[in-house]
């Protein structure tokens, strides 16, 4: 009856050393991915960041043909660009857009 009792009682201890070295592994399994992405992270956030500046509406007035690019210049010296269209002849943003779109034939 004792050597059963010591046997199950080694046995008990056996596996809680053993969870305890698995317990800690992981722990520094942890550690290392999260220090992984803490590298990786910015990465992923700059490719991101990318990929969402690739998505350009491309109907706007930047690509259009009809607008045109003009400078103004003041007393000081000072060069401002503004632009116009041409068929509706008012001033307009790059990112405005209208029913008259059509894209530029270099894009």
């Amino acid at each position: 009856m004792m050597d059963l009792l010591t046997i199950l009682l080694i046995a008990f201890f056996v596996l809680l050393v053993i969870q305890i070295i698995a317990l800690i592994r992981i722990r520094m399994i942890v550690v290392r991915l999260r220090s992984i992405m803490n590298v990786v992270a910015p990465i992923l956030q700059k490719a991101q960041y990318v990929h969402r500046a690739n998505k350009i509406n491309m109907h706007t007035c930047q690509f259009c043909k009809f607008r045109q690019a003009y400078i103004k210049t003041t007393a000081s010296g000072e060069e401002d660009f503004y632009y116009r269209c041409r068929l509706t002849d008012r001033d307009v943003r790059l990112n405005d857009s209208c029913k008259y779109f059509e894209p530029e034939s270099n894009f």
